[in-house]
């Protein structure tokens, strides 16, 4: 459906993801900007969030280090830093007893096969997957360099996000804000990640003994993504400076699954799609539930 209205166009579309129901809305401001389009005079800060994926699994004995190094990067910075563990690749796959729960989805292990981590062997991870193609893969005492230095760097946008959950119908509202300071480029995708904190499991720990750790606090699991790993073009053209974009999600909680909502949260990202596949700007929200 395709209608025109006074300040600009709304465009809506319905589409189905991965069996898991899903529908968006999207506002689109065009100049002159009028109705909730920045101004000269705006006075909106362009603080960059930088977004820390460490690439682990449940079978990687070496792996609870490099999550402790991003928890202590995590205190460092605060809401500035935003990490997502991604569990794919030969670590993350269930064996036998008691490595038997499956953390793997479809998002990452996409992520996983087109970034090459776990082909580079874990623990490794990406700062806002800067350096693709041959740069990209970092050791965790890279890290905190690679943090510091994007911390710094300007951000073209702002990206807001709310997520609100119906319990009764395990039914997600999303509502994403994009604000750009700077023009935009066509390469500028929106991608929304599914994130579960503190998952009680095993791991595998070869600083302990016996390694087998029974009880295992996981954070920042990836669990699932709207529009899959990429998500959606933000706009065809690239966006004028200036331009607001509002773009709504319906996401419904697969049947089965035993992710905790209270424990939940959403990422967003914008990322430069099929270019340098770099994050310029993200915003996590918590699930707030009704």
């Amino acid at each position: 459906m395709l209608r025109r209205i006074l300040f600009g166009w709304v465009i809506s579309t319905v589409g189905l993801v991965g069996g898991l129901g899903w529908a968006l809305g999207c506002d689109v401001i065009e100049p002159p900007y009028r109705e909730g389009s920045l101004s000269e005079g705006d006075s909106i800060g362009q603080s960059r969030r930088v977004v820390l994926e460490d690439y682990t699994g449940f079978r990687c004995g070496n792996c609870p280090e490099a999550h402790e190094r991003a928890e202590e990067l995590r205190q460092r910075y605060g809401e500035r830093l935003i990490l997502i563990s991604v569990h794919a690749g030969f670590f993350a796959r269930p064996t036998a007893p008691p490595y038997t729960y499956d953390f793997r989805n479809p998002v990452s292990e996409e992520l996983d096969r087109f970034f090459g981590i776990s082909r580079a062997g874990n623990p490794n991870g990406m700062v806002n997957r800067r350096g693709y193609p041959t740069g990209h893969i970092l050791g965790k005492d890279a890290w905190a360099a690679a943090v510091a230095e994007e911390l710094q760097r300007s951000a073209p946008l702002e990206l807001e996000l709310d997520a609100t959950m119906d319990t009764l119908t395990s039914t997600v509202s999303l509502e994403v804000t994009v604000r750009y300071r700077q023009p935009g480029t066509p390469d500028h995708y929106l991608a929304l990640y599914l994130v579960e904190d503190s998952v009680v499991q095993y791991q595998l720990d070869y600083r302990r003994n016996p390694p087998d750790i029974p009880n295992y606090l996981h954070r920042f699991v990836l669990r699932d993504g709207i529009g899959g790993a990429w998500g959606e073009q933000l706009h065809p053209t690239g966006a004028p400076a200036g331009t607001v974009l509002q773009r709504r999600y319906t996401y419904r909680f697969p049947a089965g699954v035993d992710w905790k909502p209270a424990h939940c949260s959403f990422v967003a990202l914008v990322h430069r799609y099929g270019t340098t596949y770099e994050i310029v700007q993200a915003a996590a929200a918590p699930l707030r539930l009704r």
